[in-house]
């Protein structure tokens, strides 16, 4: 059994019995007693997980419950949005995606590269795209709430990684996303994958960017101007339907 299936065990069983010891935990899941240790030492410096004395006892965090709601959101989101990808690729030719954000990037959750016969890179789903090189990082930083907005930067300007380092230069920064909004589009020209640029769109629900739309295309074919004259009003109608079945879905949790 794999780390992370022994973990995802660890967290089921002590869903059913929180509070449990390490003992109880172990004989539950017939998993080492030490093993138990180590994953529990990992899930409480996570946050997820809180440990008590005399005897000692784990419980479950309110934390847990940021997994089920993310799961659920995406869940319902790419089973609308999947439908919408393909046609908008049938429309446009070129691949279509729809990323997220987390943990100060955004992250590849639906493509139809398998599908589009104009696909020229090995991006698959779960590729993590920086903030500040990519079209969906632009257009999220540049559509989402202000308060959301200084927080990832604040975080990408203490980053080391070599993708963030413009975070440190806000002047530029600024310039960017001002110039995103004006157009109404996010662009990453010929930058963090070679011989390819892409536009993005936001996708929203009320005041908040809930994913971003994208499309990639040959950098030598046309410019990222081009691309958004010849296809940005179909990006923009397929974004409008994600976040109105969004909008929908919202609603009708609220009621049920």
């Amino acid at each position: 059994m794999r780390g992370t299936e022994r973990t995802l065990l660890v967290l089921r069983t002590l869903n059913q019995r929180n509070g449990s010891s390490v003992a109880e935990i172990a004989a539950a899941t017939r998993i080492s007693r030490q093993a138990i240790y180590r994953i529990f030492e990992s899930l409480v410096a996570d946050g997820y997980v809180r440990r008590r004395e005399n005897p000692e006892r784990y419980d479950l965090t309110a934390l847990v419950r940021s997994l089920s709601e993310g799961y659920k959101e995406e869940d319902w989101m790419l089973q609308v949005a999947s439908p919408v990808l393909e046609r908008l690729q049938q429309q446009v030719v070129w691949p279509t995606d729809l990323a997220v954000f987390q943990d100060n990037a955004m992250y590849l959750r639906e493509t139809t590269r398998r599908r589009s016969p104009m696909t020229i890179d090995g991006i698959t789903v779960g590729t993590r795209l920086p903030m500040l090189l990519t079209a969906t990082g632009k257009a999220y930083l540049a559509y989402c709430p202000a308060g959301e907005r200084d927080l990832i930067l604040s975080n990408l300007r203490a980053s080391s990684a070599p993708e963030d380092a413009q975070a440190k230069q806000p002047r530029i920064i600024n310039g960017v996303l001002a110039f995103t909004r004006r157009q109404g589009y996010g662009e990453r020209r010929n930058e963090f994958v070679a011989k390819t640029s892409a536009i993005a769109v936001p996708l929203m629900l009320d005041e908040r960017v809930i994913a971003c739309l994208n499309i990639t295309f040959i950098a030598s074919v046309m410019t990222p101007k081009e691309a958004a004259s010849r296809y940005l009003k179909l990006m923009k109608a397929a974004a409008a339907e994600i976040s109105s079945a969004a909008q929908t879905t919202k609603l009708a949790g609220s009621t049920g």
